[in-house]
C-alpha cells in the first residue's frame, strides 16, 4: 500500500496520496508529541510534516517498481 501511494506521490504529484501516507503517521506523532512540552508541540508537529513531506518527495522510489 505505501509503495503505492509513494509512487503516486512521486510520479503523479499527487497530494491525496501524499495526505494518506501523512495520515497514516498521526497515531505515532500523536503519541511522540506528548513527550514533548506543550509549548513545543505545535511547532514541532509542523516541523514533522514538512519533513514527511520532504522524505515523501525524495524517497528512492526505483526498488519499488
Amino acid at each position: 500500500m505505501f509503495a503505492e501511494l509513494l509512487v503516486q506521490a512521486q510520479q503523479h504529484h499527487d497530494q491525496e496520496a501524499t495526505l494518506h501516507i501523512l495520515e497514516s503517521f498521526v497515531p505515532k506523532i500523536k503519541a511522540s508529541l506528548r513527550q514533548v512540552p506543550a509549548d513545543y508541540q505545535d511547532d514541532l508537529r509542523q516541523e514533522l510534516y514538512v519533513k514527511m513531506i520532504e522524505v515523501i518527495q525524495t524517497f528512492d522510489i526505483s526498488a519499488l517498481k
